[in-house]
């Protein structure tokens, strides 16, 4: 309207100095002029744009002045329509000026947008910032975004921390942040677009628990939070973990760090870098404890081959000894080297529950055997009788009591194997004697009422259930006493 008016007062400035120099005195003359004045000023108000969004906005895309905004592949949906006076209004139209409809450009974007705040926001979309992440007119990147998300927007406010990270996670290296992050807003903690671990098995759906298994054969971060033990970007340690085994387990895990700090004897593994993985599965088993295998062929996966102890001394090929010995003791049938064995550290011998003698002689002592007697009745070498509590009697004559419960008493054993043996009741065919470790052979064979053995320790005796005394019987409680 300034502009109709400006050319209405130059009418007005051409037309009435020459009425007035006519003394409106040649009318005719008076006509032609004002019929030439009102022409111009027709022809001055063509040239004034229309105000209206779709012709006016038309020039500014077109004219020459802000054709660049046009150029790119993505365009904000006004400036596709030209329709710029959707977010802007002129102040002077001859000035070329103008302002936003909106007090800020962030409120602009709220306008048509929404306000995008929930319980977590990131701070240019809480600071109405929208330009800082967003071109308002267009852009070469999807989502209008100044900058390649993959390479060099998000790292315009956060650091690139992770470049000299041994392992980074697969999204963060190629620049994939919105895969986990929602670039505005979230009810969950850092942006995240689901709570760990439900966020995390989108990707690694392998890594989820079968629906029947109970809660314990789950590890908790796996079934509460992945980042327990993973860095969610980078880490120096394989797998994005925080820490190596058994460090890194021992965070949750104290008190198997305090045991190992105390205790005489450590299992091997225990000690060995990534050590508590080569039994256990991080995330979820259908075994208890978290167990790759079941027992004993986890323990064999290790004991397949002669190994040193931690005193150097050599073990024994369990998977061999095993193989080649089809009696085996209780807990190796029910699967169950824990019955037995600590898997993890021990002061006892062997890494051993409870107390057992390494020897082959013992004065015996309740408290010496301890292992034994968490399975084993006390009484089968507490008690002279055996009629109903043993079949390795001589008649009523309770012949583990007669070798066990002495000054000089054989330990289990000096007879038995306890792991397995070819020979029923885990007889042994020999056991090491005396520092040499020479194999003394025992030369047991069942008989149908009971046994004999023929050992180096005195000769032949045989026992029988069925009788008061078996052969050779009455000189047991002597022989057992002298030294082989």
């Amino acid at each position: 309207m300034d502009q109709q008016h400006r050319a209405l007062r130059l009418c007005n400035a051409r037309l009435l100095p020459i009425m007035w120099m006519d003394g409106f005195a040649n009318w005719g003359r008076t006509v032609a002029i004002l019929i030439t004045v009102l022409l111009g000023a027709r022809a001055a108000l063509a040239q004034i744009p229309s105000q209206k969004p779709i012709s006016r906005t038309s020039v500014c895309a077109t004219s020459g002045c802000h054709t660049s905004v046009l150029d790119h592949p993505n365009l904000h949906a006004p400036v596709a329509k030209k329709q710029c006076l959707s977010c802007h209004e002129y102040n002077e139209p001859a000035e070329h000026t103008f302002t936003l409809k909106e007090a800020s450009a962030g409120d602009l974007c709220i306008s048509c947008h929404g306000d995008m705040a929930s319980a977590v926001t990131h701070d240019p979309v809480a600071n109405k910032e929208c330009l800082n992440c967003h071109d308002a007119h267009g852009s070469d990147q999807p989502a209008l975004l100044i900058a390649d998300p993959a390479r060099d927007l998000c790292a315009t406010c956060h650091a690139k921390d992770y470049e000299d990270k041994d392992f980074v996670h697969g999204p963060v290296a190629v620049g994939a942040c919105i895969v986990c992050h929602d670039p505005h807003s979230s009810p969950k903690e850092a942006l995240l677009t689901k709570s760990p671990p439900d966020l995390c098995v989108d990707c690694h759906s392998a890594l989820v628990a079968p629906a029947d298994l109970p809660p314990g054969n789950i590890h908790a971060p796996a079934r509460e939070d992945c980042t327990t033990c993973h860095d969610p970007h980078a880490s120096n340690h394989r797998y994005q973990l925080k820490d190596d085994p058994p460090q890194l387990c021992f965070s949750c895990h104290t008190e198997f760090k305090d045991w190992l700090e105390s205790a005489g004897t450590k299992h091997g593994p225990v000690t060995d870098a990534n050590g508590c993985t080569q039994c256990h599965t991080p995330h979820f088993s259908a075994i208890p404890h978290l167990q790759k295998e079941s027992q004993p062929d986890l323990c064999l996966r290790c004991h397949n081959k002669p190994l040193d102890d931690h005193n150097g001394k050599k073990l024994v090929n369990m998977q061999a000894l095993l193989a080649n010995n089809p009696d085996r003791h209780g807990p190796i049938r029910d699967g169950s080297c824990t019955a037995c064995h600590q898997p993890h550290a021990e002061n006892n011998f062997r890494l051993l529950h409870d107390a057992y003698p390494p020897e082959f002689y013992a004065p015996f002592a309740m408290e010496r055997y301890q292992l034994c007697f968490s399975c084993h009745q006390p009484d089968l070498v507490k008690d002279k009788s055996g009629t109903g509590l043993t079949n390795f009697r001589n008649g009523d004559r309770n012949l583990h009591f007669v070798h066990v419960n002495r000054e000089k008493g054989r330990t289990c054993r000096a007879c038995h194997d306890v792991h397995a043996s070819k020979k029923p009741f885990h007889i042994r065919e020999a056991v090491p004697f005396g520092k040499g470790g020479w194999m003394l052979p025992i030369n047991y064979e069942k008989s149908a009422n009971g046994g004999s053995c023929s050992p180096g320790c005195h000769r032949t005796r045989s026992y029988d259930r069925t009788a008061a005394n078996a052969i050779g019987a009455e000189k047991t409680d002597a022989s057992v006493n002298k030294e082989p």
